[in-house]
């Protein structure tokens, strides 16, 4: 009996037109280890392959200068090309590239034999880079910008141009002359924050500010005096009213600095 083969043979259907969008991709993506099209003039497929990456490379050195500029050249090239062949962004908008590479760091930068040379903080200063982005951008949020002399009975919230963060290495003094392998011995509190002139910036703070932040992160109903009450409840201080004063101390500069507004009720 004679068996046809082909009948084992998975055609595959796909439109030519499709096949080759993926070969182009691939190609752009990890030209060591894909074929180049055949069906496209070579010399053009390599002014894609340069020109893409090269976009790329550049968005990130724009987004982490930090992180190039201590970084040798191999080095940033290297983790660049990595991230461009093997992640696959979910947004087509260019702002939103850093991001994407956090995310990146996080997942299949860790599947990396050569992630075991990358800085142990690079993560975290990564993270912070970004957020200086994050919080120029930022849309401003719809408040009730007159807020009272007497906070106490006002419903505050952290604006959606701040971040508060907590590190364990310190981000905010990594330089060239400064490169940590080991975590502090306390951790790293830092709010970023859009100044009035529209410029990312920072403070360091404390782990007390860094909860009474928290708390006032996605706070829709509790009023200052309710929440600072709470708050020094939940640190068990032997005096709550030192941490009410102090937190009404600090709200007052952080409202001046739009790093907490009202919220809309």
């Amino acid at each position: 009996m004679n068996h046809d083969k082909t009948k084992n043979v998975q055609q595959d259907n796909t439109p030519s037109f499709i096949r080759t969008q993926r070969q182009f991709t691939q190609y752009i993506r990890d030209p060591k280890n894909s074929p180049k099209p055949t069906d496209i003039e070579g010399r053009r497929m390599d002014i894609y392959r340069d020109l893409l990456f090269t976009n790329i490379s550049n968005v990130l050195s724009d987004a982490f200068p930090v992180l190039k500029t201590i970084s040798d050249h191999e080095y940033w090239e290297e983790l660049c090309r990595n991230f461009f062949t093997h992640h696959q962004s979910h947004s087509p908008y260019f702002s939103e590239i850093s991001q994407e590479f956090i995310q990146f760091l996080q997942t299949e930068r860790l599947q990396n034999p050569l992630a075991e040379k990358d800085f142990p903080f690079l993560l975290e200063l990564a993270h912070y880079e970004w957020t200086e982005l994050y919080v120029s951008i930022a849309e401003e949020d719809e408040t009730n910008s007159n807020i009272s002399k007497e906070l106490d009975n006002e419903i505050l919230t952290v604006s959606s141009t701040a971040l508060s963060l907590a590190y364990t290495y310190p981000v905010h003094k990594i330089s060239a002359d400064f490169l940590p392998t080991e975590p502090a011995e306390q951790p790293t509190y830092l709010v970023v924050y859009r100044s009035a002139d529209n410029c990312a910036s920072f403070l360091e703070t404390t782990d007390t500010t860094h909860a009474l932040l928290t708390a006032l992160s996605d706070n829709t109903e509790l009023t200052t005096r309710d929440l600072l009450s709470k708050l020094a409840q939940d640190l068990q201080h032997p005096n709550p009213q030192v941490v009410i004063d102090g937190g009404l101390t600090i709200l007052e500069d952080f409202i001046l600095r739009s790093i907490v507004v009202i919220t809309s009720h």
